[in-house]
């Protein structure tokens, strides 16, 4: 079977995989970095199992990202492939968009920033990455700050957990592919500077955002190290 590597795309250098990176021993690492001139892998390449990360750039920047279409490429082959694969916040939308669901540019409800509560569908209770998480975590907390979001879920997608602002925040494509509108994996370090960005754009005040996550930093924390540790043991049992 040889080692269990899992493919982390970083598409932004203020979206680093932070919080999962410590809960994911048990396998390898290997991170590729686009924006830096990176080549990006195929299919082929992944020897275990596929990251794709968030981003400032939306699912669709091809021209100031041009890597973003062969990462849209690499996801619907890992998908076919059945490699086990996350796609978080604009990685979430890239998967969705390489599937042929749709993604909303500046979405009309507007900023989801914060800790989003995510409550889980009864589905969730079955899936290989979220069973366990669901039944203890609901709702589910997690750190959220984006603008852009899944509107359309690709055709036999299974939706697992929904916000009461935008209602595709966590799904799941064919057996081993799942999109996730949130952060898991933000630090409250990471978490401060989108912050402090978002809430410039706006014309507001960070605070509120910051408050949310230090109310519920050990949480977040506490669940980061659920989903690495997950997807780090179904990749670790992949026969691919």
């Amino acid at each position: 079977m040889g080692e269990r590597v899992v493919t982390v795309i970083e598409n932004h250098p203020s979206c680093p995989l932070d919080l999962l990176e410590q809960s994911m021993a048990m396998v390898s690492l290997e991170v590729v970095r686009p924006y830096y001139g990176d080549t990006l892998p195929t299919s082929d390449d992944v020897r275990g199992g596929l990251i794709v990360l968030g981003g400032y750039q939306s699912a669709i920047s091809d021209d100031d990202c041009p890597w973003l279409p062969k990462v849209r490429a690499l996801l619907r082959d890992c998908v076919d492939a059945s490699i086990p694969t996350l796609g978080i916040c604009l990685g979430a939308q890239l998967l969705a968009l390489a599937c042929g669901g749709s993604v909303s540019i500046d979405a009309e409800a507007g900023l989801e920033g914060g800790v989003a509560e995510i409550r889980w569908l009864p589905e969730a209770n079955r899936d290989e990455l979220f069973g366990r998480i669901s039944v203890c975590c609901n709702p589910m907390r997690s750190p959220s700050m984006h603008f852009d979001v899944v509107e359309t879920l690709p055709a036999g997608a299974t939706l697992l957990g929904s916000s009461a602002m935008y209602p595709n925040q966590i799904f799941r494509i064919g057996h081993r592919a799942w999109g996730l509108q949130c952060h898991p994996e933000a630090s409250f370090g990471t978490f401060r500077a989108w912050a402090t960005d978002a809430a410039t754009q706006e014309s507001m005040s960070p605070s509120s955002f910051l408050r949310a996550y230090q109310d519920r930093e050990p949480e977040i924390v506490a669940t980061a190290q659920m989903v690495g540790r997950s997807f780090a043991r179904i990749v670790a049992g992949s026969r691919h």
